[in-house]
């Protein structure tokens, strides 16, 4: 295993998981890496313990500034295995499909959750828990699930500090909030979808019979308008006046002057709106969890015009939102973009959907083994040097730019091999074994069974299945 990982963290070559046998720190043979997968782990609840032993020990290898929190990335990406009929419990994923106009963005796989550590000063983003989502679960039970271990862990440092969470907008609603909130040393900074209503607590005097919780409705718009509806039982067109929450008169203010890294001046301007309400679904309750709103404008300092077709709403939801200024809940979500970086590296570099298996715990343990590799690049992102390809050492950066202190992921990864070359690899060579029979002449085995691909069908608090036939 540990050829395994030096490997895929060093070998830039390998378009597959097979070639990392040809890497010059690989020292086994090619069907070694389907025997370490099956070694590693048989069942979830061992792997379940390593993924425990393994989140201890990568965190000793964090340097983590003196800041007073730890900022959590949660997200959700597809892993496509539209060609793996012997992999089970095989779902629709919603994958990005533009190439072609007309396709549906759909595939065939499965859900991985991810929740990621995010270092503020060099920006790296580094898994702490990645697994696949089951099919009796959705991605909020999953990331919940994973949340809930990692605040218990009793080798990792979240138990005493503040734990600020950025998730994407698949993640503000009430199924997800409600059951968050629990945790008391966490707060949640979660983009709003456009144009969702949200409520002023009721302070009016209660009358006789059930009190009145939720005050006057607004929407995440940036102006009040009228929008069209067709009515479900008439079929009828309908208009439906829209409150805009800028009709409500914002807590906090500011504009904050600020550059984009190719130097273009922009000016940032924040409203915040203190202790709102959303409503509570299906029976997760959220009139007692409140939710403070930033609505984020960003424009050209030069010509005042909109950088966005239209502004962006977060929510932060938590027992202690109050301890977190406006101008840090906004700094935070936007360094939320890192655990995307991320992903398009484990998937484009790391191999990350490219291993071919028709066992799933064989799958279940190479999630395992991309968890490992981007540790593995960070404690070694501080002891490498730049290498550059010839075309790029006359660039004008590369010739005045001081060197960071901390590499890239990328940049780690490609001046890898050259620090490994530079240790004694005799550990980790396989020791001498008397050749095995290997398989006999005329052995025939039977075929794998297939499965046929699953549907989920969300209905109120439950997940219900059906199965389609593989066309």
């Amino acid at each position: 295993m540990v050829n395994l990982v030096m490997a895929l963290a060093s070998y830039q070559e390998a378009r597959s998981p097979v070639e990392l046998s040809l890497s010059p720190v690989y020292q086994y043979q090619f069907s070694s890496i389907s025997k370490a997968l099956d070694r590693l782990c048989s069942d979830a609840e061992s792997r379940s313990g390593l993924q425990q032993e393994l989140q201890g020990l990568c965190m000793t290898y964090f340097d983590h500034p003196s800041a007073d929190y730890f900022l959590l990335q949660t997200d959700t990406t597809p892993l496509c295995k539209a060609h793996s009929p012997t992999l089970p419990e095989r779902t629709f994923v919603a994958i990005p499909n533009n190439a072609v106009p007309g396709n549906r963005p759909l595939s065939i796989g499965y859900e991985t959750s991810c929740i990621n550590l995010c270092d503020p000063q060099s920006n790296w983003s580094l898994p702490l828990a990645l697994n696949r989502v089951a099919l009796e679960e959705t991605a909020s039970d999953c990331a919940l699930e994973q949340l809930a271990a990692l605040l218990s862990h009793s080798d990792l440092p979240f138990d005493d500090k503040l734990v600020i969470n950025t998730c994407d907008s698949n993640y503000g609603n009430a199924e997800y909030l409600s059951r968050a909130y629990q945790h008391s040393q966490v707060v949640h900074i979660i983009r709003l979808r456009s144009g969702m209503r949200i409520w002023d607590p009721y302070k009016g005097l209660q009358r006789n019979g059930r009190k009145r919780v939720y005050g006057e409705k607004y929407y995440l718009h940036r102006n009040s308008r009228y929008k069209s509806y067709r009515n479900r039982q008439t079929g009828q067109p309908q208009e439906v006046f829209q409150n805009s929450l800028f009709e409500r008169p914002a807590d906090e203010h500011a504009k904050i002057d600020s550059q984009t890294a190719k130097g273009r001046r922009i000016t940032i301007e924040l409203w915040r709106f203190n202790n709102m309400m959303m409503r509570s679904k299906i029976g997760y309750n959220m009139k007692d969890k409140l939710l403070d709103i930033i609505a984020v404008e960003v424009r050209d300092s030069d010509t005042g015009n909109l950088l966005f077709g239209r502004e962006m709403y977060i929510g932060l939801c938590g027992q202690r939102k109050e301890e977190i200024p406006m101008p840090q809940a906004h700094h935070c979500y936007r360094q939320r973009f890192g655990i995307e970086h991320y992903l398009r590296f484990a998937k484009q570099r790391l191999l990350m959907q490219h291993y071919q298996t028709p066992d799933i715990d064989h799958l279940d343990n190479w999630l395992l083994i991309q968890q490992i590799v981007p540790w593995l690049l960070y404690a070694a992102s501080d002891e490498t040097t730049r290498c550059f390809r010839k075309w790029e050492q006359y660039l004008p950066e590369n010739k005045t730019d001081p060197p960071p202190e901390r590499l890239s992921i990328s940049q780690t990864r490609r001046a890898l091999q050259n620090l490994f070359l530079t240790l004694d690899l005799t550990p980790f060579k396989p020791l001498k074994s008397i050749k095995g029979k290997g398989r006999l002449i005329g052995t025939t085995f039977e075929p794998r069974k297939r499965y046929k691909r699953v549907k989920k069908v969300a209905h109120k608090r439950n997940s219900k299945t059906r199965t389609e036939q593989i066309e």
